[in-house]
């Protein structure tokens, strides 16, 4: 129940669907064994990119940097109040398309055409919600029927996680969910110092992805003092993760720099990025290049 008192040794996934159903599935080590072998003579192609953050060039071809690619997950680190969330607006923004391109150049969706955008925040209140879904809305220039924000800030851990599965796997949106946006991860826990649930829940990231063929990216607050995202939490799904990035804000500028700490894939440059009067991010550099090119800069 919501509000209802944590007992010791309390884990937000005893609730869970599947939690529930372990005694009714059985262990099958045969299933396993057949979905899990890797066959060497065979080709296993590189899985598609859902995200890119500009190109590198491999035997006179250009080739996108994956910043995300379907079937795995990706996280964006950050202190608090260092734009993190502003850099998750563009991101999904620039999954969608349209106008995206005026504010992040270099970051491009693929794929994307005729697939959900699911936008969970755990964190804000439905006013600032709505404001950070409407960033996305208002980047892009378009009302994309297909994005679906959810403020799940008055719910429990569990509730959280079993809303997330039903969304995946029994709304009329499953099976067709091309990005998943969760801010933030530490959210989904009641303890992020906990073990235990940290494995549980980077487990958990991965088999959504993997299983909707999706990607899933989100959000993580960084320890005071150091590089690392919060508790075991943090270092679960650094290790996991496919792209870990890292969001710093200079207080004396109000300008942000993402740089690409951990990536499996050939790393992106770092992005200066600041806010415009419209209150939308956009990356520095594409402002100059307007304006050397005597182009407006939006």
């Amino acid at each position: 129940m919501i509000g209802e008192e944590e007992t010791p040794g309390y884990n937000p996934f005893d609730n869970a669907k599947d939690k529930k159903q372990v005694g009714k599935n059985s262990f099958d080590p045969f299933k396993i064994k057949e979905s899990a072998y890797i066959d060497l003579d065979k080709t296993i192609s590189h899985p598609p990119t859902a995200i890119s953050i500009g190109t590198y060039s491999y035997r006179g071809n250009e080739y996108p940097k994956p910043f995300g690619s379907y079937g795995d997950i990706s996280c964006i680190v950050g202190p608090s109040k260092s734009k993190k969330t502003f850099f998750k607006s563009a991101v999904i923004a620039a999954y969608i398309g349209g106008n995206s391109i005026n504010y992040f150049g270099n970051m491009v969706g693929h794929e994307s055409v005729g697939k959900y955008v699911i936008d969970i925040d755990t964190e804000q209140s439905r006013f600032h919600s709505q404001r950070t879904f409407k960033r996305v809305q208002e980047m892009t220039g378009i009302k994309h029927e297909l994005y679906k924000g959810f403020s799940l800030r008055e719910y429990t851990p569990p509730e959280r996680i079993e809303f997330i599965e039903w969304l995946l796997n029994e709304s009329e949106y499953s099976g067709n969910i091309g990005l998943v946006s969760i801010d933030g991860y530490a959210d989904l826990v009641t303890d992020f110092n906990n073990i235990d649930q940290a494995s549980e829940l980077s487990n958990k990231l991965m088999k959504w992805s993997s299983e909707q063929n999706c990607h899933v990216t989100g959000v993580l607050h960084r320890n005071f003092g150091t590089q690392k995202p919060v508790g075991h939490v943090g270092s679960f799904i650094l290790k996991k993760a496919e792209t870990v990035v890292f969001v710093e804000s200079d207080q004396e500028t109000g300008f942000a720099k993402v740089t690409c700490e951990y990536s499996r894939n050939i790393p992106f440059e770092d992005i200066d990025f600041g806010i415009d009067k419209e209150h939308l991010p956009y990356r520095i550099t594409d402002v100059v290049e307007k304006i050397t090119n005597n182009a407006a800069p939006f």
